[in-house]
């Protein structure tokens, strides 16, 4: 359900959000073998049209798209109707933003990869080492069956492409970011010390911390410093993983940004079996933090030269309102990609995974 009202937070109209962050719920249990079993994005700046003044989006603006669109970044707060910013390098997505959520990726200069599946800011040439970190989507969950899981689903790819890699995974059900260094300790689980071998780190972390913020409905302030712990949390660990020093023969890593399963309706009782993990009703905040969170993810990729696939954008319309036509994420003739538990892929939604990640790998 949308609200009927619109609200304004932080150069954010309100109107319709994403509050299903859930990327993982805590499973228990946690993985590390030598073959695995084993998901893209909204929200963002808009203001509100007409009025006067410089909004963050303008109806008569540039927009997100190299040809032009509708929702153009301004410098300004949330008045409406200023001029638009500058389009972006890439249409990739366009349609996704072009909405009441809007994430501005543009501002960081990103090398989009020629598919829209991630970034291209890395070369990934003959790893002798690929390890998985990260959380219950990495790891896998019932009900589906492992050999369908995005991380075996990419190990089949890899030793395909590469036969001799060696393959590993530190991921833990219910991980969060501060799993990295702390808690499971998976990075200093995987690499006790310095590895010597060509490695490719693939990730998916971050849902579960905000899984929490959903279940509490924390207040935008609230939320907005939980983000920023967040981000401080994958940027050490980015950092760590692309530093010479720990790698001193070279490493590439690729991570996934958030998903939801709401489609951007904020109703996190969309999915049926969600009240059992107490994810009820809808959470406001929540889509500045999202947006704070996607735009972060982004920074970090290319800050640290690394690769963040668009897990969000392509789950986008994929969720339990798909066949809401009203919905911002909507596709025509689409179909749910989340499984019973509302917050881990179906064995499509794995495959999905699994490709996004192997398209920004290869490229």
């Amino acid at each position: 359900m949308v609200p009927s009202g619109k609200f304004v937070f932080e150069g954010l109209r309100l109107g319709a959000l994403c509050a299903g962050f859930v990327l993982a719920a805590a499973c228990g249990g946690s993985s590390s073998e030598d073959s695995g079993s084993g998901g893209s994005s909204s929200g963002g700046a808009a203001g509100t049209p007409g009025g006067g003044g410089t909004g963050a989006v303008s109806g008569g603006g540039t927009g997100n798209t190299t040809s032009g669109g509708s929702a153009g970044v301004a410098s300004g707060g949330v008045s409406g109707g200023g001029a638009g910013g500058t389009g972006g390098s890439t249409a990739c997505h366009a349609d996704k933003y072009d909405g009441l959520v809007y994430v501005n990726y543009e501002q960081f200069s990103p090398k989009m990869n020629s598919t829209c599946s991630g970034t291209n800011h890395q070369d990934i040439q003959s790893p002798e080492k690929l390890v998985f970190l990260g959380d219950s989507i990495t790891v896998g969950t019932f009900p589906t069956p492992a050999n369908q899981v995005y991380r075996q689903l990419l190990t089949n790819l890899a030793k395909a492409q590469w036969p001799s890699i060696e393959v590993q995974s530190c991921a833990v059900n219910g991980a969060q970011t501060d799993d990295f260094f702390a808690g499971d300790k998976q990075i200093s689980k995987c690499f006790p010390a310095s590895e010597t071998k060509k490695t490719l780190v693939v990730i998916t972390m971050g849902g579960n911390d905000i899984a929490g913020m959903a279940k509490d409905k924390l207040s935008a302030a609230a939320a907005s410093a939980e983000a920023d712990t967040i981000l401080a949390n994958m940027k050490q660990a980015v950092d760590w993983l692309k530093d010479p020093t720990n790698f001193p023969n070279g490493s590439w890593v690729v991570f996934a940004n958030i998903y939801e399963y709401t489609d951007l309706t904020a109703n996190l009782s969309s999915c049926p079996t969600g009240t059992l993990a107490g994810l009820t009703g809808e959470w406001i905040a929540g889509t500045a933090t999202l947006v704070k969170l996607r735009e972060g993810y982004m920074k970090i990729a290319v800050d640290a030269k690394a690769d963040m696939i668009f897990l969000g954008e392509h789950f986008c319309g994929h969720g339990y309102n798909f066949a809401d036509s009203k919905n911002q994420c909507y596709i025509p003739n689409s179909s749910n990609w989340f499984d019973l538990t509302c917050i881990h892929p179906t064995p499509a939604g794995h495959k999905e995974v699994a490709d996004l990640f192997w398209k920004t790998i290869s490229e």
